[in-house]
């Protein structure tokens, strides 16, 4: 784990449409956190990190899904943040990786972009979860993360 760690941590986080969206709507500004901003994630790669969790939870990846955008940080920036995290993400995209060539299973950007597919499918889940009638302002209050949690462990 170390070697894959060691080898995809400066390689740029890609991502597409859905996750900017969800981004947008649920993480602040990286450059300007003020007291007035209710925005529940304080950084892009924990909103990034997030929508990858829901997506491989409810199996919900786009798979050659566009990622046009590069972002700022780099996967560094989640194994800095949370190491459980950045290991989860890794062992989860090891575990739905559509190969059996050791040298793809090791390949930081195949296995980013496995992490990147599941995180807009993910985005994509929230965003319709927030056009289901009766949930348009999900997500728009902290409990209803902690809530969405509890589902999932319930279930």
């Amino acid at each position: 784990m170390e070697h894959i760690l060691r080898d995809i941590r400066n390689k740029k986080i890609h991502y597409g449409e859905y996750v900017e969206k969800v981004r947008d709507l649920f993480s602040r500004k990286q450059e300007s956190i003020t007291n007035y901003d209710d925005r529940f994630f304080s950084k892009y790669w924990q909103v990034y990190s997030w929508c990858a969790i829901i997506g491989f939870r409810e199996e919900k990846r786009i798979l050659g899904a566009d990622l046009p955008n590069q972002t700022s940080f780099e996967y560094q920036m989640i194994d800095n943040g949370s190491q459980f995290i950045a290991q989860s993400l890794l062992f989860m995209a090891l575990g739905k990786m559509l190969s059996d060539e050791s040298k793809d299973l090791l390949n930081p950007r195949k296995l980013l972009t496995v992490i990147s597919e599941y995180a807009e499918g993910g985005a994509k889940h929230i965003l319709e979860i927030r056009q289901t009638r009766g949930s348009e302002r999900m997500f728009d209050n902290p409990d209803d993360y902690f809530e969405e949690l509890l589902r999932r462990i319930k279930s």
